[in-house]
């Protein structure tokens, strides 16, 4: 038989349980992510952008080399000036993709430049996780106004890796942290056993997101990000792409400008 106090130990190491996912799930989106994505963008990213450029330029001139020659096609004069702008306007979307690439590119530089030594991300993650224990709205739903506005400043310390701020609110509201902590020991067996399936059903499916975040970019490629003989073999390959590239853009230079030059 289930005893009321079977009831409070099973609660109890469910929302332990469900902290530390919670925490596990915060740790890899809010550092995991951030950082894994600025070590690909700065170790293989910069040799994709150049290829991308490539590409584009490469595109560019198939275009417009296939619309003077539509324009000859047809005795007309082609106009090189219009030609230019209606490529551009066509391959506008392929630009904007090159700028978000090299803007995160640069974005992960500034991210490696700043990150906190490994001894403030733990004792950043240490806080972060005792105030969660506290004031997440999943385990503590009867949160006050006054807690909730206290759990937002401290997402934004820890999203920020500001660990003297996240520090001072421990402190400063100590009270308001205490006061957060409710008492299962007042349930009933009743709400025990209904908060007890909540936390099942939310372990449950933070396990589920868990486990589709690690098979999704750039988690699928973790181990291979920080192996180096894997980054150069990738380095080598683009970078033999782009060498094949450049002497089909060379070309096709060539003939577009042959093909210009014809033009009275």
């Amino acid at each position: 038989m289930t005893t009321h106090q079977d009831l409070l130990t099973r609660f109890e190491n469910l929302r332990l349980e469900y902290i530390a996912l919670l925490n596990e799930k915060d740790v890899l989106l809010q550092w995991g992510k951030p950082q894994l994505l600025a070590l690909y963008a700065t170790r293989i990213g910069t040799f994709q952008v150049n290829l991308l450029q490539l590409q584009l330029r490469v595109k560019a001139l198939k275009r417009k080399l296939e619309m003077v020659r539509g324009s000859l096609a047809r005795q007309e004069k082609p106009d090189l000036i219009a030609i230019e702008l209606a490529v551009a306007a066509e391959l506008a979307e392929a630009e904007q993709t090159i700028m978000r690439e090299t803007a995160a590119i640069e974005s992960g530089k500034d991210l490696l430049n700043h990150l906190v030594s490994n001894e403030d991300s733990a004792a950043l993650r240490q806080v972060f996780k005792a105030m969660a224990k506290r004031l997440h709205p999943d385990v503590n739903p009867q949160l006050t106004e006054a807690q909730q506005q206290l759990w937002q400043l401290a997402k934004e310390a820890y999203e920020t890796c500001d660990l003297e701020k996240l520090k001072a609110l421990s402190v400063v509201f100590e009270e308001a942290l205490r006061d957060a902590e409710h008492t299962p020991k007042t349930w009933s067996s009743a709400v025990l056993e209904e908060r007890i399936g909540f936390l099942e059903a939310g372990i449950r499916r933070l396990k589920d997101e868990l486990m589709a975040i690690r098979q999704q970019f750039p988690f699928d490629l973790e181990s291979q990000i920080h192996d180096t003989a894997w980054v150069e073999q990738q380095t080598k390959e683009i970078e033999e792409a782009i060498q094949a590239l450049q002497h089909i853009e060379q070309e096709l230079l060539q003939e577009y400008q042959q093909l210009t030059s014809q033009i009275p």
